[in-house]
């Protein structure tokens, strides 16, 4: 089956694209309102980019069809934010944290999701969460047709839990059952991690 991407709409694209490119990671994206309240929303166009400066990225579109995002509006506006690696026990609070809310009302408070600060950071995090990236706005670029905002942000800080920390020499291991960490997959899908598998790299020539 081969599909001529032009013939689509985006909708139908969007719809293909999330079912075929997974399983993806979420980003739990806290940031600030701007009003003393907190936005808090999952997104699963996201993955690293680089590591010198260290810079994920995250994609987000549009409320309707006159605002943007709370988050991109708030990550524009207020420039720190908390992406939060969420676990499977965390599925339904994820879930939840998609509502569509007016501007200015948090999900934290309307689903009573507990948070926790973090010691000189600005922002505090989901305090069930296991992995926090404390981030900082390196650029935002509008790309595409309906104007996506690509998100990169600077990672300032890891928090991580210690229970899922251990050490190779100089290295830190995370291990990644421990974590347990939520997929998304299509529609209303989402998964988990299965068997893992070990395969040693090539050696250098």
């Amino acid at each position: 089956m081969l599909i001529d991407c032009g013939q689509y709409g985006s909708d139908k694209i969007y719809f293909l694209m999330t079912q075929l490119i997974i399983p993806r990671p979420i980003a739990w994206v806290l940031s600030d309102n701007g009003n003393s309240t907190y936005n808090l929303a999952p997104f699963s166009f996201f993955n690293a980019v680089t590591s010198n400066p260290p810079i994920l990225m995250l994609s987000v579109g549009w409320k309707d069809e006159d605002n943007r995002k709370d988050s991109w509006a708030n990550i524009s506006e207020r420039g720190h934010f908390v992406v939060h690696i969420p676990s499977v026990d965390q599925i339904q609070d994820v879930n939840n944290s998609s509502t569509v809310l007016p501007h200015g009302v948090s999900e934290i408070d309307k689903f009573q999701i507990p948070l926790e600060n973090i010691g000189g950071w600005s922002l505090p995090k989901v305090k069930s969460s296991k992995i926090a990236f404390l981030c900082e706005k390196y650029a935002i670029h509008e790309i595409g047709g309906d104007a996506q905002g690509l998100i990169l942000g600077k990672i300032s800080h890891m928090w991580i839990d210690e229970a899922l920390v251990s050490r190779d020499k100089e290295r830190i291991v995370i291990d990644p059952l421990k974590v347990d960490p939520l997929l998304r997959l299509g529609g209303n899908h989402y998964s988990r991690l299965g068997e893992i598998l070990t395969v040693k790299r090539p050696d250098k020539p």
